[in-house]
């Protein structure tokens, strides 16, 4: 029998992304700009080294389901989305001189935040200024030249947002190259944002007396206001010697992509799961073990690729096959190498997979369809023994994962995987199994983790008398296991669970290996 026990999991539930989310976020924000950003200057060059932080931090901001959020809690994201958005789009076409160099840099490109694809314009004029009032965000929003207010090295809070706002703007206007004072001639440059967004700062104030409400040094009412050129020339820092740092990959595929998340247009996801099954005994309907007089092994081989179809990454597309062996060697490890009395090897199926976001706004939530065509025939009864399921099978998952700090996540999954009888000597039935993963992540690239399953069979069972749909058989297990991200795309897993009870099924244990390739 094929166990799907080690499916990548969660279940079928639809929570709110919690706080832990959002603070992940900003701490990763913060840190990425504490390493990149130096006297209001960028590492454009070290991060298009090395951007594994960034893409991670760009994921984050496609996923974030906005209306889930406090008004603070957006204000606090979508300002430091734009800013990271700005970097991005520098990166993306590093080396560049200015972002005016970048066609449709503000109003053309289109970045996806929280679902919805905005160019940088929309995200500043529609989701930050207009909404909220708040001409000071101009002096905290940082387009990516050196007349821009300088780019904090932190990220904004929720829980001190209007504190660093004043700040960053206090910073801004008394930064001498940003608000100039000529003494000596009586006058002011100011930077040309107060003329191009002159309908923001109206009000009852002049533009001077705005400014000295922020500065401790005053500028004289009497002061003749006018406007510097605007520096278009990126806000870089040159002639820095760069070195791998510690922080540039705070966020991994292991961590970025977990099984809910799906894959860009373009992006392709190669997979290979080896899985060991062996028993000596199985459980009757009382749930005590009876000995099978020697040992069954089967080993599980299931290969999978896929690859995003959609700009969202709503839909992905896929092929899985599977590979079945069966031995009654004494080793558990028989079927590898045909050791036992019986030994066969089956193509025990292949079919087209699809998985989808059902919510755009719930990122964490994702679907997965498969359906297999079995590779040959009388894989159920090979001389008395079976080797695989010889039926078509229709495989349906509900992926969930919850962060529940920046170190623990709860992944979990629920499945309907239905076999339909291809003759009069089978039956239709279906499992609904049911799996909850717990993992943590001591650094970026490695996780352990510990999953349990319930697993029941339903279909027509006759009670001596008559016979009627109901359950028929079920399991248990629980595991641990084991994640390391090998490069930046390779990964490997390895794992071991025991079925610990069961009625009218397995007893046995299984011990499984996976590699994952994302590009």
């Amino acid at each position: 029998m094929i166990k799907y026990s080690l499916s990548l999991a969660l279940l079928f539930s639809v929570m709110h992304l919690s706080a832990q989310s959002i603070d992940s976020f900003i701490q990763n924000t913060g840190a990425f700009l504490s390493d990149n950003v130096e006297k209001g200057l960028v590492d454009y060059g070290a991060i298009k080294e090395n951007p594994k932080s960034l893409d991670g931090l760009i994921l984050q901001v496609e996923k974030m389901p906005l209306d889930q959020l406090s008004e603070t809690e957006k204000k606090a994201f979508l300002i430091n989305a734009y800013n990271l958005l700005v970097i991005k789009g520098i990166v993306s076409h590093y080396p560049s001189k200015s972002p005016l160099d970048i066609a449709g840099f503000f109003d053309g490109i289109k970045y996806n935040v929280g679902g919805d694809l905005i160019t940088l314009n929309t995200l500043e004029k529609e989701h930050l200024l207009k909404p909220t009032g708040d001409e000071r965000l101009h002096f905290v929003l940082v387009c990516a030249a050196l007349s821009c207010p300088p780019i904090a090295t932190f990220a904004y809070s929720p829980d001190k947002l209007d504190n660093q706002i004043a700040s960053q703007t206090k910073l801004a206007l008394e930064n001498e190259d940003f608000i100039q004072v000529k003494r000596k001639e009586k006058k002011v440059l100011i930077s040309e944002i107060f003329k191009w967004y002159e309908q923001d700062f109206e009000g009852e104030v002049s533009v001077i007396q705005y400014l000295n409400n922020f500065r401790t040094e005053k500028i004289p009412d009497d002061y003749k206001v006018d406007y510097y050129t605007y520096n278009w020339t990126l806000n870089e820092q040159k002639g820095k010697e760069r070195s791998p740092k510690k922080s540039d990959e705070p966020i991994s595929n292991l961590q970025a992509f977990t099984p809910s998340v799906l894959l860009k247009k373009g992006q392709v996801e190669l997979n290979a799961f080896f899985n060991i099954y062996t028993q000596k005994e199985i459980r009757d309907g009382a749930g005590d073990k009876f000995d099978l007089g020697g040992r069954q092994s089967f080993f599980n081989a299931q290969y999978g690729f896929s690859t995003g179809v959609s700009k969202s990454a709503r839909f992905n597309l896929g092929f899985d096959i599977l590979v079945s062996s069966f031995s009654d060697g004494d080793s558990p490890f028989s079927p590898l190498f045909g050791s036992g009395d019986f030994n066969e090897t089956v193509l025990a199926g292949f079919g087209p997979s699809i998985r989808f976001l059902p919510f755009k706004k719930v990122y964490n939530l994702s679907l997965r369809s498969t359906f297999l065509f079995p590779g040959g025939k009388n894989l159920e009864n090979r001389d008395g023994h079976f080797v695989a399921h010889d039926r078509y099978t229709s495989i349906n998952q509900v992926f969930y994962d919850m962060e529940l700090s920046s170190e623990w996540r709860l992944f979990l999954e629920a499945d309907l995987i239905y076999r339909f009888a291809k003759s009069d000597s089978q039956t239709n039935f279906f499992r609904t199994p049911l799996t909850s993963i717990i993992s943590y992540f001591p650094t970026p690239k490695t996780s352990i983790f510990a999953l349990y399953q319930y697993s029941p069979r339903y279909e027509r069972v006759s009670n001596g008398f008559d016979e009627q749909f109901g359950l028929s058989q079920w399991f248990q297990q629980f595991g641990f296991g084991a994640k390391y991200q090998l490069s930046s795309h390779l990964g490997i897993e390895l794992s071991y669970s025991n079925f610990f009870a069961s009625r009218n099924d397995g007893a046995g244990t299984t011990l499984n290996f996976g590699l994952r390739y994302i590009k």
